[in-house]
């Protein structure tokens, strides 16, 4: 479990970087402090309600919310303590001291959302339509997926499957969109039953905890069948600077 002294020296445990390394992804259950979690909180419901209209608001595949860089706009997403905390933990789970932010957006799932974000790996994304199965996939990114509300399989909490990080690019397909756009939605079927939502890890999370994991993990988001819970995720990915 994270330490949730966040002055505390050590991100992360020498267990955990054991873990990571073996599974390709952390839950981590405290990532944020109080203020934190309800300044990003505030920030993001006045861009899902559109009073802060951002150009990179689009749904992915046409089918689910998703805001693409607010840092490039909004200042507090450039500089929190959110990312402080996570570049803490990214140089320990790297093993370097110079790492960088290099990407960030929200995705919002709100109650009654029909649509899961499929199986895939994160790194199939890095060539249009998608990187050819095979590829020897790059250990020098992370993803942060930080819940803004308490978060389980009901309402759309993170899967992931073990271990699939540490082999080559599974095979790719367009799930939704058209192949051409930047917003097209990716999947795999690679995994035999894993395309069942009950497969993979679930990682139910309460609000301001967060998951990482590499490019290559597979993850998964079911629907958000709750009648009456929002699901705000912020996400930035974290990688070794050259």
């Amino acid at each position: 479990m994270l330490n949730q002294d966040f002055s505390h020296s050590n991100a992360v445990t020498a267990q955990e970087i054991e873990h990571f390394a073996r599974d390709g992804f952390l839950s981590l259950p405290r990532l944020l402090d109080d203020a934190t979690l309800q300044t990003l909180r505030d920030y993001y419901d006045k861009i899902v309600n559109k009073t802060i209209v951002l150009p990179g608001d689009r749904q992915l595949g046409g089918v689910t919310r998703q805001i693409m860089q607010p840092s490039a706009h909004i200042e507090y997403f450039r500089s929190n303590p959110a990312i402080d905390r996570a570049k803490s933990i990214a140089r320990e789970l790297l093993g370097t001291q110079t790492v960088e932010v290099n990407f960030d957006m929200l995705i919002y799932k709100p109650p009654m959302h029909p649509k899961p974000t499929p199986w895939h790996q994160d790194f199939a994304y890095n060539a249009m339509p998608f990187v050819p199965a095979g590829a020897n996939m790059d250990s020098g990114g992370l993803q942060f997926w930080v819940a803004l509300d308490n978060v389980d399989v009901e309402n759309g909490c993170m899967h992931f499957l073990p271990g699939y990080h540490q082999q080559r690019l599974k095979p790719h397909y367009v799930y939704a969109g058209e192949a051409t756009d930047a917003g097209r939605l990716l999947a795999t079927q690679a995994f035999g039953d894993a395309d069942l939502p009950n497969a993979g890890v679930s990682c139910p999370l309460s609000a301001g905890g967060a998951t990482v994991h590499t490019y290559g993990t597979p993850h998964y988001t079911p629907p958000n069948i709750s009648t009456n819970r929002g699901r705000r995720a912020y996400i930035f990915n974290i990688r070794r600077c050259n």
